[in-house]
């Protein structure tokens, strides 16, 4: 179990920096094709595709990541006036709806993945599915972040 929790917190590190690092690269990328269409009137035929592609990195990551950090939308203002029992009810259902959603995006970006195994992208001739690896991945991550959270409460 130590290591379990020692794996997550080495995941959740890289994936803060990886997150950090692609929104930086984001926002130079997408800086630098303003500049480059407005100013020099010459745009990049390259940075529409790092931006999206980072970009949807990014998002899939950050999703990821409230995962860890129980972040994501909640109904708060209901669940509060709910009995104890009745909120670990609610709370538990929908802990299993993230990670019946995560299991999906696992199957999902698996065959996606192999889908567009062949293609390459227009301007930067990467493969596509590197793009589509982004959704399993944060499946798997986030799969992993749930566990963590379930073992460091029995912990408790």
């Amino acid at each position: 179990m130590r290591r379990f929790r020692a794996l997550n917190r080495a995941l959740v590190a890289l994936e803060t920096w990886a997150a950090g690092g692609l929104l930086v690269t984001v926002s130079a990328v997408v800086l630098l094709q303003v500049l480059m269409r407005y100013l020099f009137a010459q745009p990049n035929p390259w940075s529409e595709e790092v931006s999206r592609f980072c970009f949807i990195w990014l998002s899939l990551l950050g999703a990821s990541l409230a995962v860890e950090h129980r972040a994501h939308f909640r109904f708060e203002q209901v669940t509060k006036k709910l009995a104890p029992r009745a909120r670990r009810v609610v709370e538990a259902g929908a802990r299993v709806t993230v990670l019946i959603f995560s299991l999906l995006l696992i199957g999902t970006g698996i065959a996606l993945v192999d889908l567009t195994a062949g293609e390459r992208s227009p301007a930067l001739n990467l493969p596509v599915a590197l793009v589509y690896a982004a959704a399993p991945v944060s499946g798997v991550l986030m799969v992993v972040h749930m566990v963590a959270g379930w073992v460091g409460e029995d912990a408790r």
